[in-house]
């Protein structure tokens, strides 16, 4: 075979990430979650501490917001293997959005109480490991396999950007009205649920036997 016919047989060059739309959707969606997220860590104990004056309550729901990264890393890891990932990413951020929108409500209404914080805090934080390690797996199925490493490493550092940018900000907005960096959190769940329903791509593939999307919450399962 001459040298013309090999280069012409062979699979032509994957299109850049910077181009690739599915992954640059699920990086920009992400980003903003993160940055919402992170904001409200912050918030829920300065908002706990303005709401009661006790330092102790603000910093009990503090733990609590931040207790499922550290107690479910696995059990998530497990069950997001298991379903489909796109719509595991999906109730997460419709979920995690109605949670902040109730704190927000209930500051307007002037009904926020200790218990109420502690438990949207703690769910939004549980959803937010699910949400994390499936849009984590899900980069192998939107990536051509040679461009892995460095969309893996755009994730990390889209990450640690998210999260320094978030951080001051939960403390600014707190500063402009309680209810703003809750405002933020929601608006950025929305907007990461809107990128996610624009993604075209499944998050696995299937296993021998299935087709992609079927299986357990909402299906699917599969292994990248």
């Amino acid at each position: 075979m001459s040298r013309v016919a090999e280069h012409a047989g062979a699979a032509p060059a994957p299109p850049p990430l910077r181009r690739n739309r599915d992954f640059l959707l699920l990086w920009s969606g992400s980003a903003v979650a993160i940055i919402g997220s992170t904001a409200s860590t912050v918030a829920y104990p300065l908002l706990v501490l303005a709401v009661t004056g006790s330092p102790s309550a603000a910093g009990l729901v503090g733990f609590v917001v931040l207790l499922p990264a550290l107690v479910f890393q696995l059990p998530a890891g497990i069950l997001v293997d298991s379903w489909n990932r796109k719509r595991v990413m999906m109730w997460c951020d419709g979920l995690r959005a109605a949670g902040a929108a109730s704190v927000v409500l209930a500051l307007l209404l002037g009904e926020l109480r200790l218990a109420h914080v502690m438990v949207v805090g703690f769910v939004e934080g549980t959803l937010t490991v699910l949400n994390g390690l499936a849009s984590t797996a899900a980069v192998p199925n939107v990536v051509h396999p040679s461009q892995l490493s460095a969309a893996l490493a755009g994730n990390e550092a889209r990450g640690r950007a998210a999260t320094m940018i978030g951080t001051p900000l939960g403390g600014i907005l707190f500063g402009v009205g309680r209810a703003v960096p809750f405002v933020l959190e929601t608006f950025a769940y929305l907007v990461s649920l809107a990128t996610l329903l624009g993604i075209r791509k499944d998050f696995q593939t299937a296993r021998p036997g299935e087709r992609a999307g079927a299986g357990p919450a909402g299906g699917a399962a599969g292994e990248s």
